[in-house]
């Protein structure tokens, strides 16, 4: 049986999210770092398939992204306020993007969850 593309793409997400989870950690951990600028991942945009596409082709190749997750870059997040060190970490707002991950992630586990039983409901197990 050939791979469910549903369970690619919520795989996919979840290694997005993954990385989204430990770029905000990092946020976190270096709020009080001087002059130590937020980063967040680039949103997972069908329309760009840079993150559902990107495929290492050559085993010399050099693989993409971040934590070897293929098509993840960074970008410098947008905040609420600059500190006197220089840095921009907001803790609240490094908070929110975190309680938004965790119900991204739920959300895309809801779903698998409720796929698996479909499918085992189709076969009659």
């Amino acid at each position: 049986m050939s791979e469910i593309y549903l369970s690619k793409i919520a795989g996919d997400q979840a290694q997005w999210l993954s990385v989204r989870q430990s770029l905000i950690a990092g946020n976190v951990a270096n709020a009080n770092t001087p002059g130590y600028k937020s980063q967040d991942v680039k949103p997972m945009d069908e329309s760009e398939n840079s993150f559902l596409n990107l495929v290492q082709t050559n085993g010399k190749h050099l693989a993409a992204g971040i934590g070897n997750v293929a098509g993840v870059g960074t970008e410098n997040s947008s905040t609420w306020e600059v500190f006197h060190s220089g840095g921009n970490v907001s803790l609240p707002q490094e908070m929110m993007k975190s309680g938004e991950v965790a119900g991204a992630y739920q959300l895309n586990t809801s779903v698998m969850k409720s796929f698996h039983r479909m499918v085992l409901a189709t076969f009659g197990s």
